[in-house]
């Protein structure tokens, strides 16, 4: 895959901030705080692995200094599928105990698919080493959920909003249970996604109404009410946020590490983790034991969404507001719903 001698090659990062910034439609220069988010994204770090590997599993040495290594530019399609491959010992690294799954080496494909694509529009490559994989082929999913006893019960759990740490927890698990954001979604928010009654950005007294979420799709792209819990979840955690001296510029993380920069994928695995153990632990008494698959921000989501139908709420509004664009989009979730009320999905 050699592009023609006269193309400037971008070097990696490079390449994926062209593509971020094109995907997002997004048109001019753009900020040093606005290529760092984009780089601390949650496909950025399938691209840093992607580009290690070509490097020999080394991303801190340059090509040049790994025996066999590969620009990103020389990658071929024998690459990808060792890419692609679930290696012995490989882990999911927001739950190391777990083996990344076949959603997970789709989105994968997807990603390298889409910015591959992007570099031949470019001129920077000749072909699309993806485009000679086949795709992972879909699982019959389905979605795990909470169950309603311990959904019920999950609030009581959310920490309270009495130091810096516990006001960020409190916050994200309002902006999961409630409006059931993406986990990617809740780790990207930004100061300005904050805004006011009139949706405009927030002032500093001002008490959070709304939330506006960008995404690389249209459907991600939506402004949401906040239910007064979030609401005040929020304002709590802007206070303990402004006290500490966190960034207030509208590029800076809403909800930072204690590093720094936005929460890491462990971090908010850990968040929602830890409190939907608390809370099945406290539901152990419960006449029946209560089934418990999966603990991660995920299912939050699912469970949300599941509550959202199970209410009467039209599929069509649903996806609206997490965020897809087609009604099939909630076929993993079927198992949950029919038991109740039979719901047309197309």
């Amino acid at each position: 895959m050699t592009p023609s001698p006269s193309t400037p090659l971008p070097e990696a990062n490079a390449v994926y901030l062209h593509w971020h910034q094109a995907a997002q439609g997004q048109a001019g220069d753009r900020s040093q705080a606005q290529d760092k988010q984009a780089l601390e994204s949650g496909y950025a770090l399938i691209w840093r692995s992607w580009i290690a590997q070509l490097q020999g599993g080394r991303a801190s040495l340059p090509p040049s200094s790994a025996p066999d290594a590969k620009a990103w530019h020389q990658a071929t399609a024998e690459d990808v599928a060792r890419f692609l491959q679930i290696r012995p010992g490989q882990r999911a690294h927001h739950q190391p105990e777990r083996q990344i799954s076949e959603v997970t080496r789709r989105r994968y494909w997807r990603l390298l698919d889409r910015i591959y694509d992007h570099a031949l529009l470019q001129g920077w490559v000749a072909s699309n080493p993806v485009q000679a994989v086949h795709r992972p082929a879909p699982e019959q999913a389905t979605g795990h959920v909470l169950p309603q006893t311990l959904w019920t019960a999950l609030p009581r759990h959310f920490p309270g909003s009495d130091d810096l740490q516990s006001a960020r927890d409190h916050a994200v698990l309002h902006l999961l249970y409630e409006l059931a954001l993406a986990p990617e979604e809740v780790r990207a928010l930004t100061m300005e996604a904050l805004r006011g009654a009139d949706q405009a950005p927030l002032a500093e007294a001002d008490t959070p109404c709304f939330v506006q979420l960008q995404g690389l799709r249209a459907a991600q792209n939506r402004c949401l009410e906040l239910p007064a819990r979030s609401q005040a979840a929020l304002a709590a955690w802007l206070r303990f946020r402004r006290r500490s001296g966190s960034p207030a510029d509208a590029q800076a993380p809403l909800f930072e590490s204690r590093k720094g920069g936005p929460l890491t994928i462990r971090a908010l695995f850990h968040i929602a983790s830890k409190t939907i153990a608390l809370a099945h632990q406290a539901c152990a008494g419960h006449a029946r034991p209560l089934p418990l698959a999966r603990m991660g921000p995920q299912v939050l989501r699912n469970t949300a969404i599941v509550q959202w139908l199970r209410a009467g709420v039209a599929p069509t509004e649903v996806i609206q507001r997490i965020g897809v664009e087609q009604v099939r989009a909630l076929a993993h979730l079927q198992h949950c719903i029919d038991a109740e009320q039979p719901i047309r999905w197309s």
